[in-house]
């Protein structure tokens, strides 16, 4: 081949095919949607962090209360489940009035189910109103209290959140305690739940 040809040749093969430009933007898409796919799946799964945190704060913090009065432990379960609306109300503030055992798990009661409902942290929706922003979907909580041999206010007491998730992986309540109604089976993979359990001592059941 004549230098001429040659370098005619070279001078061909500079630069980048159309299919060459076509393979590196389909490479670039993948490994966008890939980033983009991931950010999607972190999001997920820090909001069920988020959602999995407040349930286990709101858990703990229901069940001081019962530690600060298990006198009214019979009370605390008869409004299962709760759901940020069902609480008893009592006239009496008892954080300021002496109250009964059994006003006080009331007081108690009606007190944590604004905390389930979210109404502490709210945002104006698109009509102007107040709308709860830190409550959990399809929340309920049950409260279940099993006695010690031969006492009354003495035993284990669980408290049971249940929620749903964003994402479907398996069911939580599998086997163990239902808070509430059952979901149905498409539903179940999406239930979340915390159980906190603890034991409780009335000093009256130890004279």
């Amino acid at each position: 081949m004549s230098p001429a040809a040659n370098m005619h040749s070279r001078h061909q093969q500079k630069g980048m095919t159309l299919i060459e430009a076509l393979i590196a933007a389909v490479i670039l898409a993948i490994g966008i949607l890939g980033i983009v796919s991931l950010l999607g799946i972190s999001k997920v799964a820090q909001h069920d962090t988020v959602q999995r945190t407040r349930a286990v704060s709101l858990a703990d913090d229901l069940l001081e209360r019962i530690r600060r009065n298990p006198e009214g432990v019979s009370e605390y379960i008869n409004y299962n489940p709760l759901n940020g609306s069902s609480a008893p109300s009592i006239g009496a503030d008892c954080t300021t009035t002496t109250c009964s055992a059994e006003d006080l798990a009331k007081f108690d009661l009606d007190d944590w189910d604004n905390l389930l409902s979210g109404a502490a942290v709210t945002a104006p929706d698109p009509n102007g109103a107040a709308s709860n922003t830190a409550v959990l979907p399809n929340v309920a909580a049950c409260v279940n209290f099993t006695a010690d041999t031969g006492k009354v206010n003495t035993g284990i007491v669980d408290v049971v959140i249940q929620w749903r998730g964003l994402s479907e992986t398996f069911d939580a309540a599998d086997g163990d305690t239902i808070c509430g109604t059952d979901w149905s089976d498409e539903e179940k993979p999406y239930r979340r739940q915390v159980v906190i359990r603890s034991f409780i001592l009335d000093e009256e059941d130890l004279l």
